[in-house]
């Protein structure tokens, strides 16, 4: 029979080899995690940077086949720059856009002040359609900004009237805006045979549908948007 001591012992040894192994499957676990993410991140690294070089590499040769492209008819004359190609059978396309902001500087301000005055003064009593009209052209959307849609109307209308600071107000908004790239973007598309429909080309992790197999031993497409 064991005395009490050697009873405590015995104890204090079992604790001791429970603690060793609690540290041992934890220092285990820890490494088997940090090698998967490691892996995964070192994988996602080399495809964000083969990603980043074929998405330079496309806008640049797009950019390069523009001309050649809007000469022969590829491309419409009305283009800002964006445009698409297909091939002859229809069944590979590539679009090209390139994604801009209009800014409005101080000017803009100017103008809308000596605008408001005239319509108040001169246009609000004579013609109250072309009032309502152009007050609601000036409108500025939650981010403060005026509408380009809106301010480009407003510019068409510029031989309505010819009162001096009508004028100076359209000039105004005229030399005001300025054309900012913000990003260019490049989608590819393959024609589905059966609906014959366009189909994206998906290059984006969250959008990429995979196969996998379910309990029921059925394969079925997830993770896709």
């Amino acid at each position: 029979m064991l005395s009490e001591e050697d009873l405590q012992a015995e104890l204090d040894r079992r604790q001791e080899a429970k603690k060793r192994e609690a540290i041992k499957a934890k220092e285990n676990y820890e490494t088997d995690r940090d090698k998967l993410v490691g892996s995964m991140i070192n994988q996602a690294l080399y495809i964000n940077s083969v990603m980043g070089a074929f998405k330079g590499e496309a806008i640049s040769r797009l950019d390069d086949f523009y001309e050649r492209a809007k000469a022969y008819g590829d491309i419409r004359s009305t283009s800002k720059g964006g445009f698409s190609l297909r091939t002859s059978d229809g069944k590979f396309k590539v679009s090209y856009d390139r994604n801009t902001m209009v800014e409005y500087d101080e000017r803009a301000d100017l103008a809308e002040q000596q605008l408001r005055e005239f319509l108040q003064h001169m246009v609000k009593k004579r013609d109250e359609k072309a009032y309502e009209i152009i007050t609601t052209l000036l409108e500025r959307g939650k981010s403060g900004q005026f509408n380009p849609i809106a301010i480009n109307q407003l510019i068409k209308m510029e031989d309505k009237f010819n009162d001096p600071r009508w004028v100076k107000a359209v000039q105004l908004f005229k030399e005001s805006h300025a054309v900012h790239l913000i990003s260019y973007s490049v989608s590819f598309y393959v024609k589905n045979e059966d609906s014959g429909k366009d189909e994206l080309v998906r290059l984006s992790l969250p959008s990429i549908p995979i196969i996998r197999d379910t309990d029921d031993g059925k394969d079925n497409a997830i993770g896709a948007d």
